[in-house]
């Protein structure tokens, strides 16, 4: 039974190329993961890609991406002492090659989890589908209709209503090299604290390449509620119905959401803030903040 969430893979950087007929520079390191290089990386050894000479020069300070996809010109531009810090795949599409990778990858070697998920301690209602491959903890209860994906980690004490799906595929899409739609596979989990409540005909959305999307303890989510893959809610948050959370934003502890208000993705919302019906949050928030309207102001400032 898996229940970290990185160092996913265990593949030299040839085994990875060799998926696609690719070829490399540089050494045959070995990769724990994909992500992206202006993220925070728990894996200890990524590839990744960038479009520009200018991002390629801020993945070298990230520790963690050791090998990236990039086009010759970019790589013709770095110096000899940067060419030799990475690995490099070239390409004339990094963007389409990286994340046609990541398909072939997330197919044949990234984890499937196939274990029987023991239900022995939850309350399954009809029609609900727990799948192979989650955890269950204690006194776990899950409505009608529900269905709760493999990978999924459930804490104690856990209600989830009707018609919610908990660690299914997020949303992310890409053009390909002809300009057309490319959803990408998300290899990530689903991770829900104890004594969290989820209403009826919300979603959990999965991460995208490794990790969790995440609720603390003690939250409570309203009915239609949509949290996008690799968020994270802290403890003892509420979200009320119908609000939205885009991808990779951050709701610390204490934080309320009120109806039909949304965050954008990447934006952090410090401890102990309020954020009103219908506002939508497009910057950081800082902790204890009042935030109302479109886009959503300190009603205290």
């Amino acid at each position: 039974m898996i229940t970290q969430g990185y160092d996913l893979l265990d593949l030299r950087l040839s085994e990875i190329t060799g998926l696609s007929g690719l070829s490399f520079v540089g050494d045959d390191i070995m990769i724990n993961g994909l992500n992206l290089s202006n993220r925070e990386i728990l894996s200890s050894s990524v590839l990744s890609y960038c479009t520009s000479l200018k991002y390629v020069r801020k993945a070298f300070s990230n520790p963690k991406v050791k090998a990236l996809v990039i086009t010759a010109s970019m790589y013709d531009e770095l110096s000899d002492a940067e060419r030799q810090s990475r690995s490099f795949i070239i390409d004339e599409f990094p963007e389409s090659t990286f994340y046609t990778l990541l398909i072939k990858l997330s197919d044949s070697h990234y984890p499937h989890y196939t274990w029987k998920t023991d239900i022995k301690n939850a309350t399954v209602m009809d029609g609900a589908v727990v799948e192979d491959g989650v955890v269950l903890g204690e006194n776990v209860l899950i409505g009608n209709n529900s269905v709760i994906k493999s990978g999924t980690i459930i804490g104690n004490n856990v209600t989830i209503g009707a018609c919610s799906v908990i660690g299914g595929e997020g949303f992310q899409l890409i053009k390909d090299i002809r300009g057309m739609n490319m959803s990408i596979p998300h290899v990530g989990r689903v991770k829900i604290g104890n004594n969290v409540s989820i209403g009826d005909n919300s979603t959990i959305s999965k991460s995208l390449f490794e990790g969790f999307t995440s609720i603390g303890d003690y939250t409570k989510i309203d009915n239609h509620v949509h949290i996008a893959h690799n968020c994270t809610v802290g403890k003892n948050s509420v979200l009320a119905a119908n609000c939205t959370l885009f991808g990779s934003c951050e709701l610390r502890d204490n934080v309320w959401v009120a109806p039909n208000a949304a965050v954008m993705n990447r934006v952090v919302v410090d401890n102990n803030a309020f954020i009103g019906a219908c506002s939508f949050i497009s910057r950081n928030v800082k902790s204890g903040a009042r935030m109302f309207g479109v886009p959503a102001t300190n009603i205290d400032e």
